[in-house]
């Protein structure tokens, strides 16, 4: 899955215009093969209204409509951010995970639905929760490449013994293999050797 950030450029929001037309080209070619959600900036976090703007743009880049999301740097404010994304027809989201720590913050490893306490309502809302982020093994672990792989195996060996979902959360520029990402493209690649390894056995 690929996620897009389609905001309004900002402090917190360093992307692209969403009418760069290499960048609209970039995610109808890998919307041809993959799911693609939308990344909601963060400037969007406290704003509905903007949200919804991002997701249409990105829903008119595709001519599809948009269910998928992530937030921009995880920012969750609950339960006023998923009832954001229900009102805006999101009905999967993948932001539900720790930057500073690997591990599941739901405690949970399989895709749940929302309960929203405040309403006493199970929503339509799906959260799918990850196990870690690239750039909590490098920034904040301080984690080489070598030793990332002795730190992801327990999580797969872990979700494996329970059949549950795994789900890890890469950047574009963590793979490029250049400067302080030289090293961390071999090991998404070993993740996924390793990981269907697993479900094959």
């Amino acid at each position: 899955m690929y996620f897009f950030l389609l905001g309004d450029y900002g402090v917190n929001d360093k992307n692209l215009s969403f009418l760069n037309s290499k960048f609209q080209s970039l995610i109808k070619m890998l919307g041809d093969y993959a799911r693609i959600g939308i990344h909601p900036s963060y400037g969007s976090n406290n704003n509905r209204p903007q949200l919804k703007k991002e997701i249409s743009r990105l829903s008119k880049i595709l001519n599809r409509d948009i269910t998928d999301s992530r937030q921009h740097f995880l920012k969750l404010r609950l339960p006023e951010t998923y009832r954001d994304l229900i009102d805006s027809d999101i009905t999967d989201d993948y932001s539900m995970g720790y930057a500073s720590y690997i591990g599941f913050r739901a405690s949970i490893c399989t895709p749940f639905n929302f309960y929203d306490l405040d309403m006493e309502l199970e929503t339509k809302l799906k959260v799918h929760p990850f196990a870690f982020m690239e750039g909590t093994l490098k920034y904040y672990m301080k984690i080489e490449p070598k030793q990332a792989m002795s730190m992801i195996k327990p999580l797969i060996d872990s979700v494996k013994k329970v059949n549950g979902t795994f789900i890890s959360l890469w950047h574009n520029d963590s793979l490029n293999n250049k400067n302080q990402w030289q090293g961390w493209q071999q090991v998404y690649e070993e993740m996924i050797k390793y990981a269907v390894e697993k479900q094959v056995a």
